[in-house]
């Protein structure tokens, strides 16, 4: 525990990510402070972000594919604060991935693997509804509904990463100086990261290329 107490001192402040000019500390350098987790939470830090950093994943990998990834992941992860954010993580690509599939007009078919987790099939079920039924689930599903049906892919890369930073906010809230600070630290700093480096008409680009991708073969349902 003293070791921890130490790497989370050593972390700087991370503002905001849309208040942010630079990075108060650069890859090398969280690096060699996560040197300091213990060899379990090392690794299962390292195993989701290979899950989650989507860059990894070469354009011929299948949904099926990253389904079978997402389930070996899940099983290499005991810590319950880290494997709740990965699933949450998942749970809204899936429901981004089910929002452009329709928007594109196409309704995957019966079997047909387009998204993982826990809410596939209440999704499918509830297609033609514009938040899938799942508003009180995901309070931000109507929001994120009318960013994609207007295109809008800056607005939505920033709606999103909000998300995921204020959630990542109470995770580090429940525990200061545990394994909980050091990975929403990690993820918060991955936000900040592609943030400053973000191109508007990349991201319009990308989401271009996901909407194609949905209408050519169902595969590449989720953002980066």
């Amino acid at each position: 525990m003293a070791a921890y107490y130490f790497l989370v001192s050593s972390l700087p402040y991370l503002p905001h990510f849309e208040e942010a000019e630079w990075l108060p500390i650069t890859r090398k350098q969280l690096d060699s402070r996560l040197k300091l987790l213990e060899a379990e939470d090392r690794a299962q830090l390292a195993g989701s972000e290979e899950l989650l950093n989507w860059q990894n994943h070469p354009a011929q990998h299948t949904t099926s594919e990253i389904s079978q990834q997402f389930h070996h992941t899940m099983k290499s992860i005991s810590h319950p604060a880290l494997r709740g954010f990965v699933e949450y993580r998942m749970d809204l690509r899936t429901v981004l991935g089910g929002l452009r599939h329709r928007m594109a007009g196409s309704l995957p078919g019966e079997g047909e693997p387009w998204g993982v987790g826990r809410w596939i099939r209440k999704i499918e079920s509830r297609w033609d509804a514009p938040d899938f039924g799942l508003s009180s689930v995901f309070p931000w599903i109507d929001e994120a509904h009318i960013l994609v049906e207007k295109q809008e892919a800056l607005s939505l890369e920033r709606f999103l990463m909000n998300l995921v930073w204020h959630h990542l906010a109470r995770i580090s809230d429940s525990r200061p100086f545990g394994f909980e600070q050091v990975f929403a630290f990690f993820y918060r700093w991955d936000i900040l990261s592609r943030w400053l480096s973000y191109d508007a008409d990349a991201a319009t680009g990308r989401f271009q290329d996901l909407i194609e991708e949905v209408t050519r073969d169902h595969q590449q349902l989720f953002p980066e």
